[in-house]
């Protein structure tokens, strides 16, 4: 006997054969029905599907053999995995590799055998398709033809288990995630709130005056709470996004006064970067579209911010709306050192950040831009920036304007 030797591509065969996800799994009708049809239309009383594992053969379905594997050692489909025909064996009593072998010199007496390979979506042949008789006999052209189809039924149920194992993966993944959010929701946000209050009402002076020392460290504990917070309702407004849960309610809406409210909103926040933000209006005071204003509100606060952290000190923000082509145009324009070339095409991806030192240590999450796109789409507009290397940068969407009679 001689046992087969090993494909030049073991390891990366093994993994594909693992990628499947089928090893060890209770048979299935539809490789049953496979391995009957085989061996009615071969006339032969034996038919498997073999995967071909590290050290034995598996069998996902047989017909007229016992026991669900064998050692890969005395395996035929271990030679019938080394070539991409059909491997056949007339009579393995006169075959050197077989003519000892256990299944030939015992039950259940194999004299013919042929096996067409089987391939996982990459190529690699991971099993076969198999028939096996007791008596010697010949293979013709057209029954190797016949085998090689019947096969290729096999890798396309290989593919549907697959698809089918993969979509039930997705469907756990998506109940761990919603497991995770709703702890974060109710275990989380709830105490991080209070913890909020608490340390704004200390900051604020309502136990009196603290020490310079005490009420520096308040300070950072009051501000990293906040954090947190935005970290946390960002994740719930990306999950929200996501699952198509996210209810806006669209009105006309004057723009001008929410940009107004908006830069008025974040003049503090400003001073404590050394920049002011200033408000634009080219010819379209009474510009309006059809709006969430909260949602509004929430995409000018993440554009504002980004902007304000990133300006120059003494520099200004300018917060401009414009009509273009039938359309308002809103745009956040900073003198920063603008989007580095690298980063732009994965901006708005989740949790993206530039650099992580000099995000960290001007603060973020990563999320904002992402779900100020998301917002910006749900009202009809589009979200995108133009970025110049030392010029400064400028994030911009467009809003469908509202006739002035529209409600």
């Amino acid at each position: 006997m001689i046992p087969p030797s090993m494909p030049p591509d073991e390891a990366h065969r093994l993994q594909a054969l693992r990628g499947l996800c089928v090893l060890d799994t209770p048979s299935e009708e539809r490789f049953d029905r496979i391995v009957r049809t085989a061996a009615k239309l071969f006339r032969v009383p034996m038919a498997l599907v073999s995967l071909v594992d590290e050290g034995r053969q598996w069998f996902k379905s047989r017909v007229g053999l016992d026991g669900s594997e064998t050692a890969r050692d005395t395996s035929f489909c271990g030679h019938a995995i080394l070539g991409s025909s059909t491997f056949v064996v007339p009579d393995a009593v006169h075959d050197a590799r077989f003519h000892d072998n256990p299944f030939v010199v015992g039950a259940p007496f194999v004299r013919f055998y042929a096996g067409h390979p089987v391939r996982a979506p990459d190529g690699s042949r991971v099993g076969t398709l198999c028939i096996l008789d007791s008596t010697p006999r010949e293979f013709s052209d057209a029954e190797r033809a016949a085998l090689a189809d019947l096969a290729v039924w096999v890798e396309l149920e290989l593919d549907a288990v697959t698809v089918r194992l993969a979509r039930e993966a997705l469907e756990e993944q998506q109940r761990l995630k919603n497991e995770f959010i709703s702890t974060v929701s109710h275990e989380l946000r709830t105490p991080l709130t209070s913890i909020r209050g608490s340390l704004g009402l200390l900051t604020g002076g309502v136990a009196g005056p603290l020490p310079g020392p005490v009420a520096e460290m308040v300070d950072i504990a009051h501000k990293n709470s906040e954090r947190l917070i935005r970290l946390i309702n960002d994740i719930l407004d990306l999950d929200k996004v996501e699952a198509g849960k996210l209810d806006l309610y669209l009105e006309a809406a004057d723009l001008a006064p929410l940009l107004h409210h908006a830069a008025e909103a974040h003049q503090g926040y400003a001073c404590e970067y050394g920049v002011r933000v200033e408000v634009v209006l080219d010819d379209a005071p009474r510009a309006r579209a059809r709006v969430d204003a909260d949602r509004l509100a929430q995409v000018l606060a993440n554009l504002l911010s980004n902007a304000i952290k990133f300006s120059p000190r003494g520099q200004a923000v300018t917060l401009r709306l414009v009509r273009d082509a039938g359309r308002l145009r809103v745009s956040v324009e900073d003198r920063g050192p603008g989007v580095p070339e690298d980063f732009r095409a994965r901006i708005f991806q989740k949790f993206a950040q530039a650099d992580g030192s000099d995000t960290r240590r001007r603060g973020g999450t990563g999320l904002g831009l992402s779900i100020a796109r998301a917002l910006t789409e749900r009202m009809g507009g589009a979200l995108d920036f133009t970025s110049a290397p030392g010029g400064g940068t400028t994030f911009w969407f467009d809003l469908p304007e509202c006739p002035p009679e529209a409600k």
